[in-house]
């Protein structure tokens, strides 16, 4: 008879933990961004980025509304990009660094195709993650549509672990 009050009992506390985590929501697993300019140019974006010891920014407008993302293996790719397309002589004289450097951050950043509410359940959000792939951030937007935070593989990871 102990036995089974014990096995109910933990039955008990793993579904009380399931639903627990089914009424997690995007405002939980929610940190701060890094926030560029779309005019901000590339020597900006790569200070920001060693500043901030982080790998991705996001850019919006002046109203904060969400444009899109820049990470680092971005520029990485695109500094690799500008270096085989160059002849050998502009490469010697540095002039990979000319058009790369000079590139703002509406014309290096990604765009998403998917973003979420405060109120988007956690699950859902994990979808939008994993559908979106290539990118590091779920932008969350206010109702006026402007990015109050985001939600990171590892914020999730984070927030479920500590439950």
């Amino acid at each position: 008879m102990d036995f089974l009050r014990k096995l109910r009992l933990k039955e008990a506390e793993a579904l009380a933990g399931i639903e627990h985590l089914r009424k997690l929501t995007a405002k939980d697993a929610m940190i701060t961004p890094v926030f560029l300019s779309p005019d901000d140019d590339s020597k900006s974006i790569i200070k920001k980025l060693k500043r901030e010891d982080i790998n991705v920014c996001i850019v919006v407008d002046k109203d904060r509304r969400f444009l899109g993302e820049i990470a680092d293996r971005d520029l990485i790719n695109l500094f690799f990009y500008e270096v085989k397309k160059e002849p050998v002589t502009q490469i010697l004289n540095a002039g990979y660094r000319r058009e790369f450097m000079y590139k703002k951050a509406r014309e290096l950043m990604k765009k998403h195709k998917s973003t979420a509410k405060l109120d988007t359940p956690l699950n859902h959000v994990i979808e939008l993650l994993q559908k979106e792939g290539g990118f590091s951030y779920l932008p969350i937007l206010d109702k006026e549509k402007r990015v109050i935070g985001v939600v990171t593989p590892s914020s999730v990871i984070s927030l479920l672990g500590s439950r």
